[in-house]
């Protein structure tokens, strides 16, 4: 039978006495290998010296393991690595612990006299102790300093000063403790601790010591509370959070701050996955239809039809009548992106809203919340959550009575300074204001979990506003689909990609905010299949456009500004520029203008309104009038809406004279005796939709080319014929010249977005060298020079209009244009295959003096042991996440946890723990409705 190997065992001398004792007493076969005494003081020094004994006896395979007889120790442990033999520590921080028999024991002996200078056998022997003999001698590291010596050479008041200097250490202990560990039968060690007691005026104590963590430490061949096993190939490292030692992996990255845990639940329910889908996308010109077959991926049908921003649902409606009406009675989910939160915020619509606010520290600044009416009331967090001043219910149920009746509020938000860290405050106020008024109550905390709790608050505002505009629309949505034999749920595309069910939607409508190009991108990942990759939607209106790295784009986490209001809405990193096929065409003295104005085209208002040639006419024979600008000879047409407006005398005027036949700007001038164009009644006519601007837009040249046919070519191209022979230009040469500034300005947009992960890209404009390059490239070079891109992403083109201007703009920067089938309809490709994803995080923190605090959740939750506030924290995120997930649409229950550790470094390198960050991610596809359901809610 061969030798069994030797524990090797490498220790601070002063632990030699108990492990030579502990070895014996366990009959243990042990190489010891001591280092001097006070290695701790210099951590660097212990650290190598400690790693070259472990590399000696690792090279030579002389043993099973190898125990480490040090604990923290200054830091001069953390950092060292196992080589082929396992290396096995104490958790503790120095060497009193293990006399005493682990760190509970010590923890009990700190709290009981925390001020203790502890003395045993071994450290006895290997270390003097610093007794000042009452002033007459003081120790400078392991050298000893006597009064008399230093008086002799350097005086008297020197020798007094550096004898206070070197005992001044002595203030901050108050009892000298000689641990008895049994290790040696004598009285020397415990005769010291007593005259170091009376030396300093210190209490004496025997305490009990205990060789339990040697025995554990020296036994050990797995991780426990007090004992680390370090498997070959890791590192000792230093767990901030625990304040213990832990491994990891030599080669992991991240020592070990990111931690990932998937947790998987069911609760009996079988799979409710979809088989056919209708995504709608409510754009600003266009609405889009699609029924998608789940189980193939294919896209069965799909239809198109003309936004009705007064009525969304009846462009909805004339977009789903193009549809298989077979297929549609069939399908099992709705999913709809919309612009109409968007829109309401930037037109200003919306309810009247009463905003409470409760301020830090009790200070309030009316102007630093511009919104009315709104109102301090008390109530009172610290940074931490924790409560200084309760709620007043007394006086939130006065202030909102007086809002309600003096001042027309219709629903109220309510934001609290710490309401994201401890949200119970805001919800007290919720309930009390459903109780006296019976209104909805938009929280700030619900919303954001962002600390910046003013823009929390102009979130919940918003949000609080819209909640008619958006819930009237998923109301009116119902009704149509009803029409059509249709009762699948609901769901809509928030800004970030992700899908949300109907009934959140209704008291959520600002995370909808960017609905659309969310959409977009989401279908351009679909239809293409390509993780990275710059993304371009051209529609009507706008075109948008984002880059896709590792099939994810970029989340504004800080919030998105709409309208000017800084929100804390999560939405896509999307670039907007007013440019799309209805951008309105106009002629300056300077050259032309594309965008950002959308207008209907003029092929669509001849084909539209059969009178539209006498406007033109009335144009053509008034060319003179033009010559500077274009502008004027916009078409207005009658959009048939304004029957319920109380009309002013000059908009009766107006409408009368619309309602006879189209008219253009300049004409209504002469006809209404208006001097200037400003001076007509337009605006508040086209806020209502009671008019349509019409005039020269992309889609119009692409008619004149003959690459769309879809209304008027005739009408068209009588009108570009007026704008020619201002120009003084060939009609052809101009139609391709305009087409060509179309694709260049697209081109643009897309070097936008390229610099825009850099800098700020609108310095373009702004920077002559800029221009001049610009310049060079899109005209080709010149004699001397061309300037030359090269995109190493594809540019994916989706939208109507996109793959008539896409492969010339990609042609000019060099890039490789992905023009996908069913680029037009992608939005509504990808509103219905996003997936519902919910996102919640807390922070663990230490507590002011002791133990750990919770934030984001509510009440104020404190623990003394961290992996048991780890634990909770886990526990909450999952069961919070799995409910609003219900609530968005979806059963699926599988949660994905992830921890991320706050760790900056000190002065001296080493880790602080200043909190950890618990993620919880629910993704998973919305629940459809079977078939029983679907008979049952139709009429």
């Amino acid at each position: 039978m061969p030798d069994v190997k030797p524990i090797a065992v490498i220790a601070c001398a002063v632990l030699g006495v108990d492990l030579k004792h502990v070895c014996g007493q366990l009959g243990l076969k042990v190489e010891f290998n001591f280092l001097e005494a006070g290695l701790h003081e210099r951590p660097g020094e212990l650290r190598e010296k400690l790693q070259a004994v472990i590399d000696a006896i690792s090279a030579e395979g002389r043993a099973q393991r190898i125990v480490i007889g040090y604990g923290v120790c200054g830091r001069g442990t953390v950092g060292i690595q196992a080589r082929g033999i396992p290396l096995v520590i104490a958790r503790v921080h120095d060497c009193i612990a293990m006399f005493l028999g682990g760190p509970a024991a010590y923890r009990r002996e700190f709290a009981k006299f925390p001020g203790t200078y502890y003395i045993s056998s071994g450290w006895l022997e290997k270390k003097a102790a610093p007794i000042s003999q009452r002033g007459q001698q003081a120790w400078f590291g392991d050298r000893r300093v006597v009064r008399a010596d230093v008086a002799e050479r350097y005086g008297e008041r020197t020798a007094d000063r550096t004898m206070d200097f070197l005992n001044s250490w002595q203030k901050n202990y108050q009892r000298a403790a000689f641990i008895d560990t049994g290790a040696r039968r004598e009285s020397r060690s415990e005769r010291y601790a007593r005259e170091m007691a009376a030396a300093y005026g210190w209490t004496y104590e025997k305490i009990t010591g205990s060789p339990a963590l040697f025995e554990k430490l020296l036994t050990a061949t797995a991780t426990t509370k007090e004992v680390l096993f370090v498997e070959p190939d890791q590192v000792i490292a230093f767990d901030a959070a625990r304040e213990t030692l832990s491994s990891r992996p030599l080669k992991d990255d991240n020592g070990g701050t990111c931690r990932t845990l998937v947790l998987e639940e069911t609760d009996g329910s079988p799979p409710s996955s979809a088989r056919l889908g209708l995504g709608i996308d409510a754009g600003g010109t266009y609405t889009d239809a699609v029924i998608y077959n789940f189980e193939d991926g294919e896209t069965r049908c799909k239809g198109k039809a003309l936004t009705t921003r007064w009525d969304f649902t009846i462009g909805i409606g004339r977009a789903l009548e193009k549809l298989n009406p077979d297929l549609l009675k069939r399908v099992d989910i709705v999913a709809l992106s919309t612009t109409l939160a968007t829109n309401a915020i930037v037109e200003g619509d919306g309810q009247k809203v009463g905003l409470l606010i409760m301020p830090p520290y009790g200070i309030y600044d009316p102007k630093d919340y511009p919104h009315e009416p709104k109102a301090w009331i008390r109530g009172r967090l610290s940074i931490a959550g924790e409560e200084t001043e309760p709620v007043d219910e007394a006086q939130v149920r006065k202030i909102v009575r007086d809002m309600v009746a003096g001042k027309g509020v219709q629903a109220f938000a309510v934001s609290g300074f710490a309401g994201a860290i401890n949200p119970d405050h805001e919800l007290a106020v919720k309930r009390i204001v459903h109780e006296e008024a019976g209104m909805l109550t938009t929280c700030g905390h619900e919303l954001s979990a962002i600390l910046d709790f003013k823009i929390r608050a102009t979130t919940a505002v918003l949000n609080a506003r819209i909640v008619p505009r958006l819930g009237a629309l998923i109301t009116h949505l119902e009704r149509v689909l009803r029409k059509k034999g249709l009762g699948a749920p609901i769901v809509v595309v928030k800004g970030d990609g992700t899908l949300i069910g109907s009934e959140m939607a209704r008291t959520r409508p600002v995370e909808t905010i960017f609905s659309g190009p969310a959409a977009s991108v989401a279908g351009a990942r679909h239809l293409t299949g390509l993780e990275d990759a710059l993304v371009v939607d051209m529609g009507g209106t706008t075109t948008d456009t984002a880059a896709l790295e590792q099939g994810s784009v970029r989340v504004c986490s800080s919030g998105s500004t709409v309208a000017g209001r800084r929100t804390h809405v999560r939405a896509l990193d999307i670039r907007t520029a007013g440019l799309g096929g209805d951008s309105l065409i106009v002629r300056e003295k300077d050259g032309f203008r594309i965008g950002p104005r959308r207008v209907a085209p003029v092929a669509w208002l001849g084909a539209n309104h059969g009178d539209t040639v006498a406007a033109i006419d009335y144009l053509a024979f008034r060319t003179h009038r033009f010559q500077s600008s274009t502008r004027n000879m916009q078409i207005i047409v009658a959009t048939g809406t304004a029957d319920d407006l109380e009309l002013t005398q000059l908009e009766r005027r107006v409408m009368g004279l619309l309602r006879q036949r189209p008219h253009s700007v300049d004409e209504l001038i002469r006809k209404t005796d208006v001097y200037i164009d400003r001076h007509l009644p337009l605006e508040r006519l086209e806020e209502r939709f009671a008019i349509q601007r019409c005039g020269l837009t992309p889609t119009d040249l692409l008619h004149l080319a003959g690459e769309f046919e879809r209304w008027d070519t005739a009408a068209a191209e009588k009108f570009f014929k007026v704008v020619a022979e201002l120009d003084g230009t060939d009609e052809i040469l101009l139609r391709d010249r305009l087409i060509e500034s179309v694709a260049r300005s697209l081109a643009l947009e897309i070097v936008k977005r390229q610099l825009d992960e850099q800098v700020d890209p609108e310095a373009l404009h702004h920077c002559p060298v800029c221009r001049t390059l610009l310049d060079n490239l899109f005209s080709g070079g010149n004699g001397h020079y061309r300037v030359h891109f090269d995109f190493k992403r594809p540019v994916i083109g989706i939208g109507a209009p996109i793959s008539f201007f896409l492969p010339q703009a990609a042609a000019m920067i060099n890039a490789r244009a992905v023009l996908p089938e069913h680029a037009d309809v992608a939005n509504a490709i990808g509103a219905i295959t996003s997936k519902v994803v919910i996102e919640r995080r807390v922070r663990i923190v230490p507590a002011e003096g002791s133990g750990f605090f919770v934030e984001g959740l509510s009440g104020a939750r404190r623990f003394k042991d961290f992996d048991k506030v780890d634990a909770f924290a886990r526990n909450e995120l999952a069961g919070m996440v799995r409910r609003l997930a219900k609530l968005a649409g979806t059963s699926s229950r599988t949660v994905t946890i992830e921890t991320e550790d706050q760790l900056p470094e000190d002065a001296g390198g080493h880790p602080v723990f200043l909190g950890r960050i618990v993620k919880a991610r629910l993704c998973g596809p919305p629940d459809r409705v079977m078939a029983g359901e679907r008979v049952a809610q139709c009429p």
